[in-house]
């Protein structure tokens, strides 16, 4: 399997590849380590939405704004890549701040109350969300040997870099 420097690189021109390889795997059934981190991506990306939608409202930092914008993309595109691929969606929660996942939930609940603290920490929150994102990204980017997945993913990755970037920015 290519690393994931090479996929970010390749993404471009792998694009008519990568849509025919999609053809044929849909309707195949997902492994289920492809759904489960699939199903997790969806809550991760949920997660940075409901955090940076707060932080908008109590920083007032445009940052947390746009980029809460993005990850509602993120998120769309998840779902709409898991409705593709036949993954059930109907457990997870859309109410704000309400997850499925344990661990997303006790790490929304713990980021929210740090980042509340003040627009230091969080930026501190911001800087910590996409630093996790990218490194379950690049995980779940080495697991998968589905093209969709694989795709979306490699994208989401570019994304949360910039994300990380912005954050940093202002740090």
């Amino acid at each position: 399997m290519k690393n994931v420097a090479q996929k970010q690189q390749n993404q471009k021109s792998d694009t008519l590849q990568n849509s025919c390889q999609v053809d044929t795997l849909v309707g195949e059934p997902l492994a289920d380590v492809d759904v489960s981190n699939l199903l997790f991506m969806i809550e991760e990306e949920k997660m940075a939405r409901d955090i940076y939608d707060t932080l908008f409202e109590q920083t007032g930092l445009i940052q947390f704004d746009k980029i809460s914008d993005s990850e509602q993309k993120h998120y769309d595109t998840l779902l709409k890549t898991a409705a593709t691929l036949g993954v059930d969606t109907s457990l997870l929660s859309t109410e704000v701040g309400l997850f499925s996942n344990v661990e997303i939930q006790s790490l929304y609940d713990t980021l929210l109350a740090q980042g509340s603290v003040g627009v230091d920490s969080a930026i501190a929150v911001g800087i910590a969300i996409e630093e996790t994102d990218i490194a379950d990204l690049y995980a779940t980017i080495e697991e998968t040997e589905v093209a969709m997945l694989d795709s979306v993913y490699v994208k989401l990755l570019g994304a949360s870099e910039s994300h990380l970037a912005a954050f940093e920015s202002i740090a």
